[in-house]
């Protein structure tokens, strides 16, 4: 009978005293990196590029922080945090409404979401834009159209700098009723 033992791999070797939990996970996440196929995944880019943005900007990323961050540039509308948990949670089955609150949370502080309180009771965020621009929302179906005017941005400054003041942000949120509820109450 052969009594000799293997030497356990670095992989699969018991965490030394003091490792706890973190260092298991990063073995098997290094065990199951190696074991995955070498064909990229044709999102792979693009989730490097947010996963770096999350980085430099100071939030570790995780993957259901890559999953809402993603959600949020991907839309094109401005979504509740439930509408967010539901995009997300297709994806990412086993994330929580709590983790979503909390990513959200951790984008605005770093400047990568902005949050919204159009005319209802609750919060819409949108990926901070490239470019600014403000809001025109609708008082009956909330229809929120984004546009950008030059001529608004100039009067701001103009006023700003006969006040004295430097501006550090703006919000311009229009409240109105669009064309189709419009024709609805013809």
């Amino acid at each position: 009978m052969n009594s000799s033992k293997q030497s356990p791999s670095p992989d699969t070797a018991p965490p030394k005293k003091g490792q706890g939990d973190r260092a298991i996970h990063k073995k098997m996440a290094t065990a199951l990196s190696r074991n995955t196929s070498k064909k990229a995944h044709p999102d792979s880019g693009k989730t490097q590029k947010l996963a770096e943005n999350l980085r430099s900007s100071g939030i570790h990323p995780t993957q259901q922080r890559l999953r809402v961050f993603q959600t949020l540039i991907e839309s094109k509308g401005h979504l509740s945090a439930e509408e967010i948990y539901g995009l997300v949670r297709s994806k990412t089955p086993r994330i929580g409404l709590a983790t979503i609150y909390r990513t959200l949370h951790a984008l605005k502080e770093k400047g990568l979401v902005e949050e919204h309180r159009f005319n209802d009771e609750f919060s819409r965020y949108e990926a901070s834009p490239a470019k600014h621009h403000d809001h025109l929302i609708c008082i009956e179906c909330g229809k929120v159209v984004e546009f950008d005017q030059p001529v608004i941005e100039q009067l701001q400054a103009a006023a700003a700098k006969e006040n004295h003041f430097t501006i550090v942000s703006h919000r311009l949120e229009i409240y109105g009723i669009c064309d189709s509820c419009q024709r609805l109450k013809k």
